[in-house]
């Protein structure tokens, strides 16, 4: 050993006092870098940044998944409203007009069954009967009426 008992080894190796570091001290940082921490865990280094933890979430609330209470519900009536089913007779039925129980009155109407059977018996050398089916009531629409309010009812298209 050394007469002085500091500097160097038994071997002559460079040996370090005890109380001294045995790295040197570190360079600052660059620009933009992240200081390193010198601090010992648990608890960061002075310099070092302070980051906020978030929020805590909301507390817990017993109701929220509750399903409320139904509504009273309110009755709901459609009426639906549908073409009479009329014949080629007069019907007895409730007049959707003046809701009174009537027979319906008939007005009877040529169609295109009534003219395309005329232009057959035309076709067929008996063109002087082409008249009848402009007389005969089978030929022609039925259309139905109130006979109290005179509303239209239907058509019976025969």
């Amino acid at each position: 050993m050394n007469p002085t008992g500091k500097g160097t080894g038994p071997e002559g190796f460079q040996t370090q006092p005890l109380n001294q570091v045995p790295y040197p001290a570190q360079s600052p940082p660059y620009p933009g870098q992240m200081p390193v921490a010198t601090g010992g865990y648990p608890h960061p280094a002075s310099n070092a940044p302070n980051y906020a933890h978030p929020p805590p979430p909301p507390p817990y609330d017993a109701n929220s998944n509750v399903i409320p209470p139904p509504q009273a519900a309110s009755t709901t009536y459609v009426q639906v409203v549908t073409r009479a089913q009329v014949g080629p007779d007069p019907a007895s039925m409730v007049c959707p007009s003046c809701t009174k129980h009537v027979i319906t009155r008939l007005d009877y109407e040529t169609s295109t069954k009534t003219h395309i059977a005329a232009g057959l018996l035309c076709l067929f050398i008996c063109w002087p009967c082409f008249w009848i089916p402009y007389v005969i009531d089978s030929c022609k629409n039925a259309n139905h009426y109130c006979p109290n309010c005179g509303a239209y009812i239907g058509t019976y298209r025969g």
